[in-house]
């Protein structure tokens, strides 16, 4: 029996996923969430696991004979988070490939985005595109699967379409909506990741509809499948920030959801000629959107505003590593210009080339103690386990990291599940802006010397 992984089960992909595998193959799966569920089937298991540890992701995936990776990192993590989506994503793109590796997990399916032509890719799509490399780097057989926008009840992109044409007797139309799309049925999406499973080498397909219509085509379509009387004003100029606004107020949505995708919205989103999902029969845009719209009539759905009440801190800075740099020799860069950066206020002490203290002025004054944990350690990934100081709480898991991504293009600098012991008023606006100003510094810093070698 095949034993199928699946990061990202609790969403609406998911959770879909895992019915139509449960009926269509021989197979147990273990779905993997924060936040598990009761099963109603022997051949499935929820597993808790945080996507932000490796430890975690080592733990749920072990057994798998294939991964499927539906995560977008759209929702906080942490009370408080300093980080954009595009270092979460990759970050977590990068846990999971680690993780296989170890456990010699060889294929992974990605649900992807549709990616134009071009380099001027918006955040949202070019973060797509970076976990597709990271996912290839880490799996001998990685089947990418870009989608466009999925129709479907119970999938966010459906539900802010359908409640803006639902709620809105006048919809302000902007000049992306002129840019041709080709949206997909959710059930056609679910098909072709099921029948992924039979393939046996590297591929990549575009799922979307047999047509195509632009934005505003397809705001025409859903008022008339609605059967909504609607006044529709053509813009000839588009103004992001007031779209995203405006999105975001009457869909319901978050802005944190929001924002990437309207961004996105200034490419056109078609298929590549050729890569089609072969043998699967498509759907046309106004038969997926009737019975999306039908199915949606008969459900309660609200947008996931997720809120995080843990007094917990996450921050990933994504900085350009020197040429040869890997973790190590980030660490120890760190550890001699931090001093120097914070002169003279703050000590590094090092103990046993294990034991690391930060230090306000004079020895006795501890601020933060870090412990280096050499078992999980490798010589891309460093891991120190906050362990005490004035300015730490009790932990459980607060941990800091850096990390060497994308064959050491980047590093990922990155506090996890940092518990602050100052109130919580007091460290956003002390501590917190502290930590982020000397990342930066230490970014440029390390800018500088890539610069400097290069030129020598």
């Amino acid at each position: 029996m095949k034993k199928i992984a699946i990061a990202g089960a609790s969403g609406f992909i998911g959770q879909n996923l895992i019915n139509s595998l449960l009926d269509a193959e021989d197979c147990h799966i273990m779905a993997l969430a924060r936040n598990i569920k009761k099963s109603n089937s022997p051949r499935l298991e929820w597993k808790k696991c945080d996507l932000f540890s490796v430890l975690d992701l080592e733990q749920g995936l072990a057994g798998a004979d294939v991964v499927y990776y539906l995560v977008h990192s759209m929702q906080p993590s942490a009370r408080l988070d300093q980080a954009s989506f595009l270092d979460y994503d990759l970050m977590l793109a990068d846990n999971l490939g680690r993780a296989a590796k170890k456990l010699g997990i060889k294929k992974v399916i990605y649900l992807s985005g549709i990616i134009p032509p071009g380099d001027h890719l918006s955040d949202h799509l070019a973060s797509r595109l970076e976990v597709e490399q990271v996912l290839a780097q880490y799996f001998s057989t990685h089947i990418v699967l870009r989608s466009g926008l999925v129709l479907g009840a119970g999938g966010s992109s459906f539900h802010i379409l359908y409640n803006l044409v639902r709620r809105l007797p006048i919809l302000i139309c902007p000049r992306w909506t002129q840019n041709q799309i080709a949206p997909v049925a959710a059930s056609y999406v679910i098909k072709c990741l099921v029948k992924s499973l039979a393939i046996e080498q590297s591929s990549s397909f575009d799922l979307v509809a047999s047509d195509r219509l632009t934005y505003f085509e397809l705001l025409q379509l859903t008022a008339d499948k609605l059967e909504k009387s609607r006044f529709f004003i053509k813009l000839p100029f588009s103004i992001n920030w007031l779209s995203r606004l405006w999105v975001s107020l009457f869909s319901g949505a978050s802005k944190r959801l929001v924002y990437p995708l309207i961004d996105s919205l200034s490419h056109s989103m078609l298929a590549r000629e050729g890569l089609s999902f072969p043998n699967v029969a498509k759907l046309t845009v106004a038969d997926a959107l009737a019975g999306s719209i039908q199915e949606a009539k008969l459900i309660s759905y609200t947008f996931e505003n997720k809120v995080i009440h843990r007094p917990t801190v996450r921050s990933v800075q994504r900085v350009e590593t020197p040429i040869s740099f890997n973790s190590i020799n980030l660490i120890q860069e760190y550890m001699k210009w931090l001093p120097r950066f914070l002169y003279p206020f703050v000590l590094v002490l090092i103990e046993n080339d294990q034991i690391v203290k930060f230090c306000l002025l004079h020895k006795k004054i501890v601020l933060l103690v870090l412990r280096w944990s050499k078992d999980r350690s490798t010589v891309d990934r460093q891991i120190f386990y906050i362990d005490g100081g004035m300015l730490a709480a009790e932990q459980d898991r607060g941990r800091l990291e850096f990390r060497a991504v994308l064959q050491g293009k980047y590093a990922l600098l990155a506090i996890h599940d940092f518990k602050p012991a100052l109130p919580w008023f007091i460290y956003r606006y002390t501590q917190a802006l502290v930590h982020l100003l000397v990342m930066r510094c230490f970014g440029r810093h390390l800018k500088k010397i890539k610069e400097s070698l290069h030129e020598s």
